[in-house]
């Protein structure tokens, strides 16, 4: 999983094209959309086939990641405005109680992001033993490549992914 980290705003609370958010909200909605097709994928295959298992893992702690991004830019953005986050000194912010979430935030992205980088290089090297197990890879490449940065790669694997979940689904 390549960092999605919610770039800080300047000391003035503005977003500079530096500071844009990580993730978009197309983004995040395209991810979205590749999960019911990998939750719809019969649980019993991937008790059998270890490469689905850490697949289906790695899709929900990319979700839980890209969850914990926005509450992160959320709560940043209002400590910038309420609480004159860039203004308080390291003391001070640990005073702040809404700073202590944001570290919590940041110590499970840190878990998340070497959980999910071992996932990763578990996943090079096993073959594919199902159709729901390539479904799996390629659901996960969907999300590994953003739209705004690729998207025609982007949507052909989204379409790929769409494409084998309903030639695998039973009729």
């Amino acid at each position: 999983m390549r960092s999605r980290r919610v770039p800080k705003l300047n000391s003035e609370g503005e977003a500079g094209a530096e500071n844009q958010s990580a993730i978009s909200r197309r983004a995040a909605m395209s991810g979205v959309a590749i999960g019911p097709l990998i939750a719809g994928l019969t649980p019993i295959s991937a008790a059998g086939d270890h490469n689905l298992a850490i697949c289906q893992r790695w899709i929900a702690m990319d979700i839980e990641h890209r969850q914990l991004l926005a509450e992160w830019g959320t709560l940043e953005g209002w400590l910038i405005r309420h609480r004159r986050w860039f203004r308080l000194s390291p003391d001070e912010r640990a005073a702040v109680p809404e700073g202590a979430r944001l570290a919590q935030i940041e110590a499970r992205l840190d878990v998340l992001e070497t959980d999910s980088n071992a996932l990763l290089k578990a996943m090079r090297p096993a073959p594919a033993k199902s159709v729901e197990a390539i479904i799996a890879n390629l659901a996960v490449a969907g999300r590994l490549i953003f739209e705004e940065d690729h998207p025609e790669a982007h949507g052909l694997i989204v379409r790929a992914v769409r494409d084998l979940a309903k030639l695998g689904a039973p009729k």
